[in-house]
């Protein structure tokens, strides 16, 4: 698979309501009680899937409030292809760099950076669980059920779950559908 088609890939060209393919996400998480599935959608570039993913949050929270960082979120990517890690990381950089002017980029490189040095090259039913806890500051990266990354750092939760859910998201449809269930 060449680069542009891994990247296109991880963009999520074209996406596919993900009840079309039976996620099998919980409607709540286990270890969680009080976040619900918010939303799912799958990340499809021509006939393959590439990943599901699904947004947990407080029955409560408003799309301001997820993307603002005040209420505990969590969303998990599970895989269906192999993807590197260095597709994973260009995809970020790609919606990092459109979404934050040169400053605000260089202020988060370094934060960035450290959680991406945690990732790991990903295949078929692989897990990247993103976790964001305000009240206690904890943004935490498991790959399949495995903390690889924790950091205490608010910009950066804000930053990093920006990729899908902030302006513009790296697929305008991924984020509609991992927010269908807010206001």
């Amino acid at each position: 698979m060449n680069a542009a088609t891994l990247r296109g890939l991880l963009l999520g060209a074209a996406l596919l309501p993900a009840a079309a393919f039976g996620t099998g996400f919980a409607p709540e998480l286990e270890d969680e009680p009080g976040l619900e599935l918010r939303g799912s959608g799958t990340a499809s570039y021509m006939v393959w899937e590439v990943y599901d993913a699904a947004l947990y949050a407080p029955a409560s929270a408003g799309r301001a409030a997820l993307r603002g960082g005040s209420q505990p979120m969590t969303l998990v990517l599970e895989y269906h292809r192999d993807v590197g890690v260095d597709g994973i990381r260009k995809a970020a950089w790609k919606a990092l760099d459109e979404q934050h002017d040169e400053a605000a980029r260089e202020e988060l490189r370094p934060k960035i950076e450290s959680l991406h040095e945690a990732m790991r090259d990903v295949g078929d039913g692989d897990r990247y669980r993103l976790d964001w806890r305000p009240d206690s500051r904890q943004l935490r990266l498991s790959l399949n059920g495995t903390t690889v990354f924790e950091s205490e750092d608010a910009a950066l939760a804000r930053a990093y779950f920006g990729i899908w859910l902030g302006e513009p998201p790296l697929s305008g449809a991924l984020r509609e559908a991992l927010l269908a269930r807010l206001d």
